[in-house]
């Protein structure tokens, strides 16, 4: 029973773990690279395969950083676009949330 509740923990935090960390820090890379090297090398012990459990951290972390009001590009778009950063924020929420949902049912 436990290993299937550390499985599921695994994939959650997994896809909204580094998405969390990548929103709130702008940066996908540092989000992914953290957890990859942390966790990823245990994939086989939450019964994954390394490809699986990284690539899942690194999608994640890469729609966070999408969603991110303070990601760099996103700031540069926003003064481009005469707005608010937490505007592009407000507007790219659901659509990064759906989509790492979607990935993260599909890809693990």
């Amino acid at each position: 029973m436990s290993k299937i509740y550390s499985q599921q923990i695994a994939q959650i935090v997994s896809a909204f773990g580094t998405f969390l960390i990548g929103a709130l820090s702008g940066s996908g890379n540092a989000a992914a690279l953290a957890f990859n090297g942390a966790i990823t090398p245990h994939a086989a012990d939450f019964g994954y395969g390394i490809i699986e459990l990284g690539s899942m951290a690194q999608i994640g972390a890469g729609l966070g950083r999408c969603m991110s009001p303070v990601a760099g590009a996103g700031i540069i778009i926003a003064k481009m676009a005469n707005v608010n950063p937490l505007e592009l924020t407000k507007r790219n929420a659901i659509p990064t949330i759906a989509a790492t949902i979607i990935v993260m049912l599909l890809l693990l």
